[in-house]
């Protein structure tokens, strides 16, 4: 069995449309604040479909399965995660977190996909008209119904109380994660205050000498232990001779790895205190920064997927920290794939296949390129998680960002959402990996984010430059990027830039 695709996904979905009580779907509506009583069927059928334990619900496909053409009416950022997110925000309760993807259907049309969580440690209510709560499941329709007998909430309340038992642990391994992390932070700290009390009173520093170069070879070594964990599990996958199987058992070759690292003001690594606290908040976020259905270092609450805490032994180490997603047989393919860990000593790291690749299967061009847009998408996506997390971290006084991109040679730079059907240069690339650090200060990236943003963008696109018809530092510049970002608003996806 081979790895779906979002198009197969929604093919499977269409086809067996009566049997999966899991799936739902709507033609193009208007789910804005204009049409209340929309907005309240949305909200009934989000909560059953979390309550049945999660699945999707499909907008532009009709009562027969149909799906319909593009609206004029109702484009995609109609239903963008933000919109999505206010639109349930009031009329659930608990809340939930659902996440919007655009699967482009075999007939050329992008529809948008709410991908919804399983409910947690207690059912899911939504409101009705005049506002009560009621707690809706799937029937045989399928359809959103209230709940109405016993067997009904025994189903329900048994899957909760396996998600109670769930979180126990989960909170169990986060206070000892974080007891473990701290006894590390108070050893680490009393050794180098000996080392230095011992060299200052040696002579060999004198009183205001401290460490002030960045520990690269520590985060080298995590952020290949990491890549190789995601090379392994992309290989593990089941393979078949269908042409995105054939796509993906290329990404070992054509990925990136990139991330970060918190440091205080003498380029020590933070200890990272309550990380899954850290993570959700960081998530939460993203959400409206840097979402495109999807985001990086993603936490899915509700999830049978939650990041959990890991050990790792590590070129002769040992490291404590949380993992994302693994990648499985089941997982189903958006275009790219992606894994990350976060490190106790605050390392960063995630690792990510190229959708441009996926891009070029779908419209048969005839060679290997990347993109502006995905270019900016990608390096935007982990500055925000950054910037996002330095906020929450005090201590934090400094972040060492790194890219390593790999599977680069002969690839060219198409132009912004053109799938390499339009070029920038004729110049291609002619190094097969591209490693970039750089090192800057808090509030370099919480009051200079375009500044920092463009710093870490334009040596990587310096690949392609020294032509007049390409000159990056040129066009790296915020009427170009403004623009990036308003086609991806219009797109459905929930993209801003930071101040």
């Amino acid at each position: 069995m081979s790895v779906l695709t979002d198009v197969q996904q929604m093919e499977e979905d269409l086809k067996h449309r009566s049997e999966k009580l899991g799936v739902e779907f709507k033609a193009w509506m208007d789910i804005s604040k204009k049409n209340k009583e929309g907005q309240t069927k949305i909200a009934r059928h989000i909560a059953a479909i979390a309550n049945h334990g999660g699945g999707r619900l499909y907008f532009g496909i009709d009562d027969d399965g149909n799906a319909l053409p593009a609206s004029e009416e109702f484009g995609l950022e109609f239903y963008r995660s933000d919109a999505v997110h206010n639109l349930l925000k009031k009329r659930l309760e608990p809340p939930i977190q659902c996440e919007v993807r655009f699967t482009e259907y075999t007939n050329g049309v992008r529809y948008p996909v709410v991908h919804v969580p399983s409910h947690g440690t207690m059912p899911i209510g939504a409101r009705d008209e005049n506002s009560y709560f009621h707690v809706y499941v799937r029937g045989v329709g399928p359809e959103s119904i209230k709940i109405s007998n016993y067997q009904q909430w025994d189903t329900l309340l048994k899957r909760c109380m396996r998600f109670r038992e769930t979180e126990a642990v989960r909170e169990a391994e986060e206070d000892h994660l974080s007891k473990t992390q701290a006894m590390t932070k108070a050893i680490t700290e009393s050794v180098i205050a000996a080392v230095l009390k011992t060299l200052t009173d040696n002579g060999s520093i004198g009183s205001a000498g401290r460490i002030s170069e960045v520990d690269w070879g520590t985060i080298g070594h995590l952020a290949e232990a990491t890549r190789s964990d995601f090379v392994e599990q992309i290989r593990a996958l089941p393979m078949a001779d269908s042409d995105a199987d054939q796509q993906i058992a290329t990404i070992p070759e054509n990925h990136v790895t990139m991330g970060y690292a918190l440091l205080t003001r003498d380029s020590s690594f933070v200890t990272l205190e309550k990380p899954h606290t850290i993570l959700r908040q960081a998530s939460a976020g993203m959400s409206a920064v840097a979402d495109l259905g999807w985001h990086d270092f993603i936490v899915l609450q509700n999830s049978d997927n939650l990041p959990r805490s890991r050990f790792w032994s590590i070129a002769g180490r040992d490291f404590t920290g949380v993992e994302g997603m693994r990648l499985t047989g089941d997982s189903v393919y958006f275009g790219g794939f992606d894994y990350w860990r976060t490190y106790g000593n605050s390392v960063f790291v995630i690792c990510k296949s190229y959708r441009e690749d996926y891009n070029r299967l779908r419209h048969k061009t005839a060679y290997p390129f990347l993109t502006p847009t995905q270019i900016f998408i990608r390096l935007h996506s982990l500055l925000a998680h950054a910037a996002l997390t330095i906020a929450q971290v005090p201590d934090a006084e400094n972040v060492a960002i790194f890219t390593d991109h790999r599977g680069l040679d002969g690839r060219a730079i198409g132009r912004n959402f053109d799938y390499g059907l339009q070029l920038h240069t004729r110049a291609k690339a002619v190094e097969e990996r591209f490693p970039t650090r750089l090192v800057v200060t808090r509030d370099e990236l919480l009051t200079g984010y375009f500044g920092v943003l463009k710093r870490v963008c334009v040596p990587f696109l310096e690949l392609w430059g020294g032509t007049s018809s390409f000159e990056p530092d040129e066009w790296f510049n915020e009427r170009n990027i403004g623009q990036i970002v308003a086609d991806l608003q219009k797109e459905g996806c929930s993209v801003r830039l930071l101040p």
